[in-house]
């Protein structure tokens, strides 16, 4: 994935976690960092140990769409998955619209991140496959 603007290295990396790894992930790049996508990202940067603790725990699993979900009620874990979406979902759609996918390209960008996000899983992480079926990975 190309990146025009990086703001820090942690922020590459949170890109690159999410989809650089994939062939079909780096055939689409952010052309340019809006303010939205920068916001989605710092936001993403802020909740990142919070996730990654609520999946090792399994509250969290990732779904075959690119979203986080909750699959064992804790605490404020609904909260932070939909922050979690909502910024996902954000940078998905700016990686649609600057690549001229249209709508239906934000299905083709989630499907991508979803295989890209499930490969890279920690052992334990539930993940959900595109059969829809729920495994641990």
């Amino acid at each position: 994935m190309k990146i025009k603007k990086i703001v820090s290295p942690f922020l590459f990396l949170i890109l690159m976690f999410t989809c650089a790894s994939s062939a079909s992930a780096a055939q689409y790049d952010i052309k340019e960092m809006t303010p939205a996508v920068q916001n989605a990202i710092s936001g993403r940067q802020g909740r990142y140990s919070d996730i990654q603790s609520l999946k090792s725990s399994g509250v969290l699993g990732e779904n075959n769409r690119g979203y986080v979900e909750v699959r064992n009620p804790s605490g404020n874990a609904g909260m932070t998955a939909e922050a979690e979406n909502r910024d996902r979902k954000t940078i998905y759609q700016t990686i649609a619209e600057q690549n001229n996918l249209g709508r239906a390209g934000v299905e083709t960008i989630e499907t991508i991140f979803a295989e890209v996000i499930r490969g890279k899983a920690q052992s334990g992480d539930s993940v959900q496959l595109p059969s829809g079926e729920w495994t641990k990975k």
